[in-house]
């Protein structure tokens, strides 16, 4: 498998760390939430380079017509039978300290970046995007010992807390930093000759 699986790796510690808050974040107790994530791979059907269109057959055997925007660059080599895979991964970490004054003063913090694959592999490419937030408790379930914020997007994640003296410390409306990360892995098989 081509190497664009390491690179996507790599853009995510690098996100994370262009989230991270300074020396201080580093010793803090962090909460994970749940990692989200869906794969699926599609059958190229057939590709009308004049139009940019791309037609795959998915999961359920129905094909579905896509518009290749200008960013894929390398639309010429996808033939049909190539396999097409996307994994698609979402989610979230909590660092468990009060935010910093910089923090307050930049509240939501956005970092991405996106990688292709080598000229040399089969096309593909990897993007990720890191948000930093100062999000505040909304609720605590003591059972479960999670508590809930609302995302950047206004839905609500619930963030399970491991160490129980940490989440003793907890309150409601207490800010936290919490991080939100998401990754997109592109790759293409290309059929048998």
């Amino acid at each position: 498998m081509m190497n664009i699986r390491r690179a996507t790796g790599i853009l995510a510690v690098l996100l994370l760390a262009a989230c991270s808050s300074g020396p201080e974040a580093s010793s803090t107790a962090r909460a994970r939430g749940d990692i989200a994530g869906i794969k699926i791979t599609a059958v190229v059907e057939s590709v009308d380079l004049a139009t940019r269109r791309i037609t795959l057959k998915g999961p359920k055997g129905e094909p579905e017509t896509y518009v290749a925007g200008p960013e894929v660059k390398r639309l010429a080599e996808i033939k049909a039978g190539d396999k097409i895979t996307l994994d698609y991964k979402v989610g979230a970490v909590a660092e468990l300290r009060e935010p910093t004054e910089a923090e307050k003063a930049a509240p939501l913090v956005l970092a991405e970046g996106a990688q292709r694959a080598p000229s040399d592999q089969p096309p593909g490419g990897a993007f990720a995007r890191a948000v930093r937030v100062v999000a505040f408790i909304e609720s605590l379930d003591d059972a479960a010992q999670t508590f809930s914020i609302r995302g950047p997007l206004g839905g609500m994640i619930q963030i399970k807390v491991d160490d129980a003296a940490k989440y003793a410390s907890l309150r409601v409306w207490k800010a936290v930093v919490v991080t939100f990360i998401e990754s997109a892995l592109l790759t293409v098989e290309p059929a048998p000759k």
